[in-house]
């Protein structure tokens, strides 16, 4: 199967990156880095709770537990931009990889939940600090007319990696336990990483002067990145838990709608990149969120089935508009800020991942499912009248 990747007319095959001798960091290398990691963390998620119960007898403060420790990278994540005033983006995202590879393998091994918690905190260290390098290198590969479609092509891929992460659970758990399962993979990316560790070269001048500072200018970047990961995690954390609740979902019909969601955005994700080139990223960002206002406020009043299915999957597609917000912090920060500002934009969208499930879940249960969806509507709102602020496509392209 071939995918073109960059301007130019070759045709790549993505096997090709792992021949040897790798000359120079490209748009080819990071696709391909983010598919791998993206696979392991997909086999990770699809097994983890069947592990944690089956095998350790998990309780649900086991796993709730384990799940608010895996945020805590996220939160942390501005120390992907301090290491990168010393490590090139490169060398930190092959780091990350073995880091989420090892993650793995320790989760295998894993003879306690505390153990089990802590290669879960390995692994998210892993994938957290990957998320903010790989993009960085993405956005100063990639020219500025294009910068959306480039990352929705990167996204596409990532959707790839989740079916791929599926298929192999579902293949190798026929044959393999959880834990070899575990060693497989992980070993798998580890090898992965380290071989890129010492294969990639610089990918930025020396003479670039970086410091880890957040910077009043992209005051708005950073508060899009924070209303972007309230509403995230609200979605994320209530949204199928409603479904099983209030409408007993068995686990097929779950794993079916995740399934199809990566099916979706494989041709979404390209399509919301082009968007934001074509018509530029505050239309993106604004339309974007003034759909999901309605999407949020259909999962508190809308009570048929099949309806509030689509609104999540409708919800997942409209997730990729942070490439529409990837975009627009490359137009405005030169390349030397760059990385540190994906970072705090991590840790910014990040900081109420271990609030939100708490307080959301303490609303529900006072006030019904209806006020979480809400407060979650309303900081949709809030996010698109904030995304208004962005310039348009024509100011930026100046």
């Amino acid at each position: 199967m071939t995918f073109f990747l960059n301007n130019s007319p070759e045709i790549y095959y993505l096997p090709r990156i792992m021949a040897l001798g790798i000359k120079k960091v490209s748009i080819t290398t990071v696709t391909f880095s983010a598919f791998i990691i993206s696979v392991g963390f997909y086999v990770w998620r699809i097994m983890f709770n069947n592990y944690a119960v089956e095998i350790f007898g998990a309780s649900p403060t086991d796993v709730g537990l384990i799940q608010s420790v895996r945020e805590i990278p996220g939160l942390l994540a501005f120390g992907a931009g301090a290491l990168a005033i010393w490590l090139i983006e490169s060398k930190i995202a092959s780091l990350s990889m073995i880091l989420l590879g090892l993650g793995l393998i320790v989760s295998g091994m894993s003879q306690s939940i505390f153990v089990l918690m802590m290669a879960t905190l390995l692994m998210s260290f892993g994938f957290h600090y990957f998320e903010p390098m790989n993009s960085s290198q993405l956005l100063l590969l990639a020219e500025s007319n294009n910068t959306g479609r480039v990352q929705g092509r990167l996204a596409s891929f990532e959707s790839m990696a989740g079916l791929t992460g599926g298929l192999l659970v579902l293949g190798l758990t026929f044959f393999l336990d959880y834990r070899q399962v575990f060693y497989l993979v992980g070993g798998a990316v580890m090898l992965i990483g380290m071989y890129l560790l010492m294969a990639l070269p610089a990918n930025r001048g020396i003479e670039e002067n970086r410091k880890a500072t957040v910077k009043k200018q992209y005051w708005l970047y950073y508060t899009l990145s924070f209303l972007r990961g309230c509403r995230r995690h609200i979605f994320t954390t209530f949204a199928i838990f409603l479904l099983v609740k209030n409408h007993e979902l068995s686990i097929s019909i779950v794993s079916t709608i995740i399934l199809l969601n990566n099916v979706i955005t494989i041709f979404t994700n390209r399509l919301l990149g082009n968007l934001s080139d074509h018509f530029g990223e505050r239309s993106v960002l604004v339309g974007c969120s003034f759909i999901l206002v309605f999407i949020f406020t259909g999962y508190a009043f809308v009570g048929y089935l099949p309806l509030l299915i689509v609104f999540y999957l409708i919800d997942n597609i409209l997730y990729g508009s942070s490439i529409a917000l990837k975009s627009y912090l490359r137009k405005i920060a030169p390349s030397e800020d760059l990385t540190g500002c994906l970072s705090f934009g991590m840790t910014a969208n990040h900081i109420t991942a271990v609030v939100i499930p708490i307080a959301g879940g303490i609303i529900w249960s006072l006030f019904g499912y209806k006020a979480t969806f809400i407060i979650g509507a309303a900081i949709v709102f809030i996010d698109m009248l904030f995304a208004m602020r962005v310039p348009s496509r024509k100011h930026l392209s100046q």
